[in-house]
């Protein structure tokens, strides 16, 4: 079993892909803004699909930590490869295995951004609908962002992401602090 160096107890974690990985990259003003201060960390790693995700958290990376909020986003990476049901599965298996190492978290589940063409968008929609039945109310919430970013009949809100359509601008990651604010406060107040 490979062995996790945690030297921070961290009470916030984002778990994701490249996307949420960008937190340190084009997102990171608004995250040492809104998040650092608050104890968070981010263990985004881009090209990371479900599976990868279940390896980390079942293989140590969180072995030690006693966070009470998770946000999560994954299964952008798994379009190429898996049908709608899988990926859904997937995330809910990601879901599963942080609750098993975590049993005092709460989950933010985040919708599958929209993304590059309305074929992918329609799929990430159909995805969503699906993992959104994972929101119990209380530990495990699901928001999607999807009209922030999807303006509809296949127009995105350009000024959002980067050139390809799929990660995010510094005024994405602002954009996504923004919306995600109410749910997140809510479930860090009730943690």
């Amino acid at each position: 079993m490979l062995k996790f160096v945690n030297i921070v107890d961290y009470s916030r974690l984002f778990y994701g892909d490249s996307i949420t990985e960008g937190w340190g990259g084009s997102g990171r003003p608004t995250y040492d803004q809104y998040y650092a201060p608050l104890g968070t960390a981010n263990y985004g790693i881009g090209g990371d699909r479900t599976e990868h995700l279940v390896w980390r958290i079942n293989n140590g990376e969180v072995d030690g930590l006693s966070p009470k909020l998770c946000v999560l986003k994954i299964g952008t990476n798994n379009l190429g490869s898996n049908n709608n049901e899988d990926i859904a599965r997937g995330v809910q298996a990601v879901m599963d295995s942080l609750k098993m190492k975590l049993p005092n978290i709460k989950i933010l589940l985040l919708g599958i951004l929209p993304r590059n063409n309305a074929d992918l968008t329609a799929r990430t929609d159909a995805i969503n609908v699906i993992i959104r039945s994972a929101d119990n109310g209380n530990t495990t919430r699901f928001f999607d962002m999807r009209d922030t970013f999807y303006l509809g009949n296949g127009q995105f809100n350009t000024e959002l992401y980067t050139a390809d359509l799929l990660h995010l601008s510094a005024a994405g990651y602002q954009a996504w602090a923004q919306v995600m604010d109410p749910i997140f406060t809510e479930m860090l107040n009730s943690a």
